[in-house]
């Protein structure tokens, strides 16, 4: 019996796979999942995807693939949760699966015992399933679902108190009128950008420059990622995918639109592609590492994620916890939807 289970687990789609596949499948669609050319609406609570039932947002990896639906409402909740509610899922309707790191409950307590650089600490990645309210009936939607009233004041105003509001900011050097690229020098710590009336408009201004921002937080002073050398090489790329989905989370927190319209859009996409397919557990981790970077420049605290079998679908679940390490690869485990 037990060589059979083995057998069964061996055989199953790794969890990583799954959420590859998924993004993959968006941009042979000639969708970027992490690029949204369109202002959302703001609702009570956020930008971004949120459970219905705790009101708490998705985070990382979760994002994209809540984003990357074909529901407007930005509220999901798991089949019980729709139940506590009153309310129920529509017979026939296909749930959305999202992911979360869960702690081995035998390691729960021993985390005392992980603090060497070469010990790991063992969580493994879950998933289980949430529906949009737009697949549910008889829920009672609050006011929250309706689209807030904006700010009094301008996008351009937002953008920048994120970029003034973070105190630990690289150096900035924006208005060069001799600069013609936007790049993040490690060395000196410091961002430059052309000046502003170079671009078509302040969204696309804004997200590169917090592109930018983001390869920033990478700095050994931050949070200490490896950079890589040149275009194309691993390192590179993946740095790359973490300032792409960080800038269109800060993106999504300003209100504005983040579509690179200046870009070759189908060599870009099948690059990402090729990238994916190589390496499975590529984009949850960048993810995660964007997650992190917007964290650090909003002021966001990091907090860890500690799930239970009963209150996964309350958690934000998209992010690798506090305790778990950047470079950490976890075990790998399937868990039972809830």
């Amino acid at each position: 019996m037990a060589y059979r289970n083995h057998r069964n687990a061996a055989s199953r789609p790794s969890i990583y796979q799954t959420v590859t596949d998924r993004i993959i499948s968006s941009l042979k669609a000639g969708v970027i999942p992490w690029e949204k050319p369109w202002k959302s609406p703001r609702f009570t609570g956020g930008p971004f995807p949120r459970n219905f039932y705790t009101g708490k947002p998705y985070r990382g990896i979760n994002v994209l693939l809540l984003w990357s639906s074909e529901y407007s409402s930005p509220f999901w909740l798991t089949f019980k949760q729709a139940q506590a509610l009153k309310g129920s899922v529509r017979k026939g309707e296909h749930g959305t699966p999202i992911v979360f790191y869960k702690q081995l409950p035998e390691y729960a307590k021993k985390d005392e015992d992980f603090t060497g650089e070469d010990e790991r600490v063992p969580f493994v990645l879950c998933h289980y399933t949430v529906f949009n309210v737009e697949q549910c009936d008889g829920l009672t939607l609050p006011e929250i679902s309706q689209p807030a009233i904006a700010p009094e004041v301008d996008e351009d105003e937002l953008c920048e108190s994120i970029v003034t509001g973070w105190k630990s900011r690289p150096a900035l050097y924006l208005n060069s009128p001799t600069e013609y690229r936007a790049y993040y020098r490690p060395s000196t710590d410091s961002v430059h950008m052309p000046a502003r009336s170079r671009f078509v408009d302040a969204p696309h201004y804004y997200s590169t420059l917090f592109h930018e921002l983001v390869h920033s937080t990478g700095h050994a002073s931050r949070l200490n990622r490896t950079f890589g050398d040149r275009f194309g090489d691993e390192l590179y790329s993946k740095e790359e995918l973490v300032a792409e989905m960080g800038a269109a989370f800060l993106c999504a927190i300003a209100g504005i639109a983040n579509e690179h319209t200046d870009r070759n859009t189908t060599a870009y996409i099948q690059n990402w592609i090729a990238k994916l397919e190589e390496d499975n557990r590529l984009i949850v981790r960048a993810a995660a590492n964007a997650q992190r970077a917007v964290d650090l420049i909003v002021g966001s605290a990091f907090e860890e994620e500690s799930e239970t079998t009963e209150n996964a679908g309350d958690a934000a679940g998209s992010g690798i916890p506090a305790t778990f390490a950047v470079n950490t690869i976890p075990a790998i485990a399937r868990c039972a939807h809830l």
